[in-house]
């Protein structure tokens, strides 16, 4: 590839007003869409593509990548603010974000989610830069058994995320798990669990689930609760959003970790965000020094959050560009918008068109810096919705829910799906059960059982095949070590405070 060409590209974007003009609005679309919940990065993304027909190739494509990385970091505001996620990867900040919002630090970690989700960005498009091909070609080698061993290893963190009852938190992935057989089977094509109607031949909506468990009873709380929490606006001032350096600094190595997460996963295809989000939040819990405080506010688990699902971003870009295979879903339409301005991704394209990867890429850092600029400066419009009448902001919220959870499918089965998971998902609250380890079954369930049971075929019927896969097998050992060490500090802190 002719550096001095990738360099003449990257200069182009760099100097084109109109170019960077584009990339600001894709960002803040991305944004606006991203915290808006039942709306989504890649719905930000597929709308989008109508308006860039007329749009130079390289001006399209950045324009779309910025609204693809505000999508995916824009989520964290109705994270945390309004406890309610925008997008499927903010499931996880959620945790420990809207908890410090209610503490009065809600400007805290609106900064700490902008700048993580930068950092993620900015290791994940070093990445990008540097290693795309050769990453590509390793995690494109993937196997059944390689995707099941990684499904099991997500699984396996399902303690994590599971508050202060493991049993609660396992019997809730348990109730997710058992929600992804729903719909045709993986292997034979049978149908299973429908009850005979159509809408469930294709399974459970992630999305409407989604939207169900954290939306509905999040707002059946404010409607019904009297001694509701609420927010101070007062307290979230734009001087108090912006981490100090040497913060940033001392956090580095959860950082750095939660990047080469993400950006990993995104690399894996069929894979996305929200795993990535679990995956480094169990690891910054693991090495945290005080991980009892995970759950209640700690940063480190709004940096395990965003710095992984941006971090996806470059992460799943790879393999778009190198082999012409999506990432994750959004990257998916990112790959249908290449090709309507005629663009065959592939090897080819980084040596035939090296000036469009040099653009590529540095609108990938110009939007990086975008989204973390507007997030900073938009502080005193995201905190209008605390001064929003509450009987007002549940309804637009009913109506933003409902309309996220049909406008994905286009089919108003989901909208009733989503008002059945809401009632679910308020009953298990009131009964102190954990929300993300069902999101997480239900993501992971049916991608573990259908990997597993091609990888059995491959094998012969023989379970012998994951032990003569290096990948798989070092995954799996990961995964029950992770198991066992999470089951013994639970028994030995039972067994202390008894």
């Amino acid at each position: 590839m002719d550096l001095l060409t990738l360099l003449g590209g990257a200069l182009d974007i760099l100097i084109n007003i109109k170019a960077l003009l584009w990339i600001l609005l894709g960002t803040f679309l991305g944004l606006v869409f991203g915290a808006l919940p039942g709306l989504s990065a890649t719905m930000a993304v597929a709308l989008l593509i109508p308006l860039t027909f007329y749009l130079e190739p390289v001006v399209a494509i950045s324009m779309l990548i910025g609204a693809y990385i505000g999508g995916i970091a824009g989520g964290a505001v109705s994270a945390i603010l309004i406890n309610i996620p925008g997008t499927p990867s903010s499931v996880v900040t959620t945790i420990d974000g809207h908890p410090m919002a209610v503490q009065g630090k809600a400007a805290r970690a609106l900064g700490w989610a902008a700048f993580s989700s930068g950092w993620g960005s900015i290791i994940s498009w070093m990445l990008l830069v540097t290693i795309a091909p050769m990453l590509a070609k390793i995690c494109t080698g993937f196997g059944a058994p390689e995707y099941a061993a990684l499904a099991f290893f997500g699984l396996s963190i399902i303690a994590a995320v599971s508050g202060d009852s493991i049993m609660k938190g396992i019997i809730a992935g348990f109730i997710g798990v058992s929600l992804s057989f729903v719909g045709v089977d993986p292997i034979w094509g049978d149908l299973r669990f429908t009850f005979g109607s159509i809408n469930l031949m294709g399974g459970i909506s992630v999305v409407s689930a989604l939207i169900g468990l954290y939306s509905i009873p999040q707002i059946l709380n404010s409607c019904l609760d009297k001694d509701n929490e609420k927010l101070s606006a007062k307290d979230l001032t734009i001087k108090n959003i912006v981490p100090p350096f040497k913060e940033q600094f001392a956090h580095k190595v959860n950082i750095i970790r939660s990047s080469l997460i993400g950006t990993l996963i995104g690399i894996i295809p069929a894979t996305g965000g929200n795993i990535a989000a679990f995956l480094a939040y169990d690891q910054a819990k693991r090495f945290s020094k005080e991980p009892e405080t995970f759950g209640k506010g700690n940063v480190d688990g709004i940096i395990a959050s965003e710095a992984s699902n941006n971090g996806v971003c470059g992460g799943a870009l790879i393999p778009m560009l190198t082999l012409g295979i999506p990432g994750d879903s959004v990257t998916a339409v990112l790959l249908g918008g290449l090709m309507i301005h005629g663009i065959q991704p592939g090897p080819m394209l980084f040596s035939d068109s090296p000036a469009f990867i040099g653009g590529i890429f540095t609108a990938v850092f110009i939007a990086t810096m975008y989204m973390v600029l507007l997030q900073i400066f938009g502080i005193k419009i995201f905190v209008k919705t605390l001064n929003v009448p509450v009987n007002y902001l549940n309804a637009i919220l009913v109506v933003l829910s409902l309309v996220g959870s049909y406008a994905i499918r286009q089919n108003f089965f989901d909208v009733i799906l989503t008002l059945f998971f809401g009632v679910v998902g308020y009953i298990l609250t009131k009964a102190k059960f954990p929300s993300a380890p069902i999101v997480l079954g239900l993501v992971l369930g049916s991608m573990f059982e259908g990997e597993f049971r091609r990888a059995l075929k491959l094998g012969g019927g023989s379970i012998s095949i994951f032990f003569e896969r290096p990948i798989a097998l070092v995954i799996i050992i990961l995964a029950f070590a992770i198991i066992i060490s999470t089951l013994w500090k639970s028994l030995k802190k039972e067994t202390s405070a008894a």
